[in-house]
């Protein structure tokens, strides 16, 4: 009977050994899954404040071209820092990396938790809204606009989210 006993006991040792080991693999699993998931957490706030910087940068350039002085308007203000002419199709986009454009920096938001964001605006011409409003004898008043478009951007620094935003302005 003393020896069924030790068997046993033996037995019971293997057995919480395994257990302990099951116990012990689920745990670092739901550890290292709570650890992405924060990361992930982490990045998509770092991502929204960055669209939020970017957005207040377009905001700022728009308010720029609304308040441009007469008679020039938003036009006058070509070849000032951050406002370009027309783009050359055959070049690459100003706002490419490596393009030596000045950038006009935004006021910064957010505390500093997002990188500054920046903006440059392109003049596209004038076009016509609605379409095909040119083409009728008479064109009406607010037909053709000068048209702007304004790139904006938050550039990425090791551990953060860059973005890049456009829009298309007109009065």
């Amino acid at each position: 009977m003393q020896k069924n006993l030790i068997k046993q006991q033996g037995v019971a040792l293997v057995v919480s050994l395994l257990l302990l080991l099951v116990i012990t693999l689920l745990a670092v699993t739901t550890m290292k899954r709570t650890t992405v998931q924060e990361q992930m957490t982490g990045n998509l706030h770092d991502r929204q404040l960055a669209l939020q910087q970017a957005e207040a940068a377009l905001l700022v350039a728009e308010r720029l071209l609304d308040a441009a002085p007469l008679p020039g308007g938003p036009v006058a203000l070509i070849n000032n820092a951050g406002v370009y002419d027309l783009p050359d199709p055959a070049l690459p986009d100003r706002w490419a990396p490596g393009q030596l454009v000045t950038w006009v920096g935004a006021p910064v938001m957010n505390d500093g938790l997002a990188n500054p964001a920046s903006y440059i605006i392109e003049y596209m011409e004038e076009w016509a809204f609605p379409p095909g409003c040119d083409r009728s004898t008479t064109i009406a008043r607010g037909c053709l606009e000068p048209t702007f478009r304004i790139t904006a951007r938050v550039p990425a620094t090791p551990g953060r989210a860059e973005v890049t935003l456009q829009t298309v302005w007109r009065r």
